[in-house]
């Protein structure tokens, strides 16, 4: 209830100096004015009004960008180019598929989960929806570099006599 009408109801007297010019018709803003009450100080405006989150992108460019490397990696290995052609090379790109794709799945996933809890929070499936299909395109991405880890541990084996 606003303190003028606090004032009036107990029957005390409010004097009135305002202009008919300077009336103004109550703001149909978002927030409410507590005026010279006792919530009132530096931050004397609440808002009621909170604006909309929604969930990030950002999951869905990192796998993208993810999976565009391990595939770049693949491509460079496959066509015979220099330093492509370390094991090491295909470890990377088996890492930056299945493990770190996935991890941007779980990152969308909790933070999607974690927003419902607000009313304002807007959610996009279609970002889940297209993490998935990144992530099943990052696991036909590292088959090659899980057959090119086997065949070097494979050969590594053989020349070294490990299992004879």
């Amino acid at each position: 209830m606003a303190e003028a009408d606090y004032s009036v109801r107990k029957g005390q007297a409010r004097k009135e100096t305002h202009a008919v010019s300077s009336l103004q018709p109550p703001s149909m803003g978002p927030s409410i004015n507590l005026g010279a009450g006792p919530f009132a100080g530096a931050n004397s405006t609440i808002s009621n009004y909170e604006e909309p989150r929604r969930a990030s992108l950002l999951p869905v460019i990192l796998a993208t960008a993810l999976l565009v490397a391990s595939a770049s990696v693949w491509v460079l290995d496959s066509q015979g180019i220099y330093p492509f052609t370390y094991d090491y090379f295909n470890l990377a790109g088996y890492v930056l598929t299945p493990f770190l794709v996935f991890m941007c799945v779980a990152w969308d996933a909790a933070a999607q989960r974690a927003g419902r809890r607000s009313p304002w929070f807007d959610i996009r499936p279609g970002y889940s929806r297209a993490l998935r299909v990144i992530a099943i395109a990052a696991l036909v991405v590292a088959v090659p570099h899980i057959f090119e880890m086997g065949r070097s541990v494979g050969e590594w084996v053989v020349q070294t006599g490990v299992l004879s």
